[in-house]
């Protein structure tokens, strides 16, 4: 559902493009979580415009790594031990690519998706850390709408400029947006990759 096309809406003045991409300086790509594969650069940030990509994100990946500095402590030093680490195995093994984009990687969160006008059914996030938080900010133009996290019991007005934090493993959440135009920026962390470089849970 994540990338079918169904769940996306047009916008309604072309100003933003449908669709969602994943950015991470280091991470597995999919299926290859298991023990002999590596890390690698998201396919994103290759080539000359991934620089540019890294650089346009240094201010909204301060923001979140402030914030949960303030609402879980023990993770945000978790994710920083777990960048620092991947950036000593990254220049001991001469993955330059990745080791320029952990250098400039300001977040302690080490994969944020930029998701476009696309609806969210309910839904949980497997593949992250069970006791982490995932941060999601939006932005953009749209009508109001409410966050559910179902079972929870709990609905959080969802406007442009929120900022929302919640285990996003344990969290059923969903919303939807029929019109207009939202660009949310969801940070998370790998469980995998803390696994790699040894960093304690």
């Amino acid at each position: 559902w994540r990338t079918n096309r169904s769940n996306f809406h047009t916008s309604p003045d072309g100003m933003v493009t449908p669709g969602c991409i994943n950015i991470s300086p280091a991470w597995f790509q999919q299926g290859r979580e298991v023990h002999g594969f590596s890390p690698e650069v998201s396919a994103a940030l290759k080539g000359d415009a991934g620089r540019n990509i890294t650089m346009s994100l240094q201010r909204s990946g301060i923001i979140v790594s402030a914030a949960l500095r303030v609402m879980h402590p023990d993770l945000y030093w978790a994710g920083m031990e777990t960048q620092v680490r991947l950036g000593k195995w990254a220049a001991r093994y001469e993955l330059d690519e990745m080791h320029y984009h952990l250098q400039r990687w300001t977040s302690v969160f080490n994969v944020v998706s930029i998701i476009c006008n696309r609806r969210s059914p309910p839904h949980r996030d497997p593949k992250c850390r069970p006791a982490a938080f995932d941060i999601m900010t939006t932005a953009g133009r749209y009508h109001p709408v409410v966050m559910d996290f179902m079972n929870l019991g709990i609905k959080f007005l969802y406007n442009s400029g929120s900022m929302l934090a919640s285990s996003c493993q344990l969290v059923r959440h969903y919303m939807n947006v029929e019109e207009g135009n939202r660009i949310v920026t969801a940070w998370y962390m790998r469980d995998s990759i803390h696994n790699f470089v040894g960093t304690p849970s």
